[in-house]
């Protein structure tokens, strides 16, 4: 869906294992060999928050930066202003339809679903960060 924006260039791409000081360090390599960097993207909020302490440690200002996962440390970074967004997987509706599901294929040998479902995400910004909490949509 990215690659439909041809304003979007990538310039890089590396993994940082879920590992907020990986993510630090490599967000640091990317920093220095793209100067003109205005935005990263995170897998999860954990990375987003390592290439997010690699900007403030650079002294750099005006990166986008984004995450996947809606934690509760995302959300606090985004009602500070320091991260844009982020996107709740909602753990909290998964683990209930895994567990329903479970019961479901215990019960008669079949879920009656897919095997792969699709689980909507929330876009979650400043101004809606105060409806999400813990994983979880509230309001």
């Amino acid at each position: 869906m990215l690659d439909s924006h041809p304003n979007l260039v990538r310039v890089a791409a590396q993994s940082a294992n879920w590992s907020q000081s990986e993510a630090f360090q490599k967000t640091e390599t990317i920093l220095q060999a793209h100067q003109d960097i205005r935005g990263i993207l995170s897998g999860n909020d954990t990375m987003a928050l390592g290439a997010l302490a690699a900007v403030k440690s650079a002294g750099r200002s005006g990166i986008v930066i984004s995450g996947f996962d809606g934690s509760p440390d995302a959300i606090a970074a985004i009602h500070a202003g320091e991260l844009r967004a982020t996107a709740l997987q909602p753990a909290v509706v998964i683990s209930r339809l895994a567990v329903e599901e479970a019961n479901e294929f215990l019960r008669t040998g079949s879920t009656h679903k897919p095997e792969q479902q699709i689980i909507p995400c929330d876009l979650v910004t400043r101004k809606n960060a105060d409806d999400f909490r813990d994983f979880e949509k509230v309001r």
